[in-house]
């Protein structure tokens, strides 16, 4: 028994499977943690993605909250309601101050100015159609680059991502929204950064919510501006993240629209 385990520890020292020669660095061993943080960070997406569905940044606003009154609030019955919270903190996504049941939560300075949807500065949107569009597309990956398939929309039911999102209102504000969020910080950067003081009029083709024209609209008071885009997508009241702050800036912001050759809603 001596003699084989002498040899195990022999193999095991010339494959890597042991422990280092003496002298070894030990710094220049490979190191597989990357690959497993890649591997299974599906974990830290889906319990964020989980968090924002769920709307608990927006139900903790600027308040701290208890476990027992967030999962009142949010209508969880599961008894890893700690575990999903306390997991947002150990992710730097909420804050927790105490122990146990009496322990409070808030959010962070970060969750509160963009995961908060009564935030103007709000990009939850995205993720919102992240999590409810292209989580689930994602777990194809494999088929796609075996057959070269489509994942999307069109595997399901045959129809485009477009034609899909445009026949149902509630898939189509959430688009929209999804589209506002990650594009408010380049807007408002744009309305800063450009002179925009030798124009008087701005159209912004294709502009989907009109969140452009408010921008440019609130920060350059000379500009009149329009939003042009195909017809259904105003048929609906706007959301309140994207109506101009005051009459003035309504007056000087509009939408209109044209039948632009596309799929139409049945």
């Amino acid at each position: 028994m001596a003699g084989n385990a002498q040899s195990s520890a022999g193999v095991a020292g010339a494959t890597g499977d042991g422990e280092e020669p003496v002298g070894t660095d030990v710094a220049a061993r490979p190191d597989p943690s990357l690959i497993m943080q890649v591997g299974m960070s599906f974990w830290p997406s889906k319990t964020l993605l989980s968090a924002i569905e769920l709307g608990l940044f927006t139900t903790l606003g600027s308040g701290e909250v208890t476990g027992p009154a967030i999962a009142e609030r949010l209508e969880l019955r599961s008894r890893a309601v700690y575990d999903f919270l306390d997991g947002l903190v150990a992710l730097h996504l909420l804050e927790r101050e105490g122990q146990g049941k009496a322990a409070l939560y808030r959010n962070t300075a970060e969750t509160a100015q963009f995961l908060d949807r009564n935030s103007p500065a709000y990009i939850g949107g995205f993720l919102e159609m992240s999590n409810s569009r292209l989580y689930g597309f994602w777990g194809g990956l494999t088929e796609a680059l075996r057959t070269g398939s489509a994942q999307n929309e069109i595997k399901d039911t045959g129809r485009s991502m477009f034609e899909e999102v445009y026949c149902d209102p509630a898939r189509l504000e959430q688009f929209m929204q999804a589209m506002a969020g990650i594009s408010i910080g380049n807007f408002h950067t744009l309305a800063h950064k450009f002179d925009f003081h030798r124009y008087q009029t701005v159209c912004d083709v294709g502009g989907a919510t009109g969140q452009l024209s408010i921008i440019l609209a609130q920060h350059h008071p000379h500009l009149r501006c329009t939003t042009f885009d195909i017809p259904w997508w105003n048929r609906s009241p706007p959301a309140p993240s994207r109506r101009p702050a005051s009459a003035t800036e309504s007056a000087r912001s509009q939408a209109t629209s044209s039948p632009i050759r596309c799929p139409r809603p049945t």
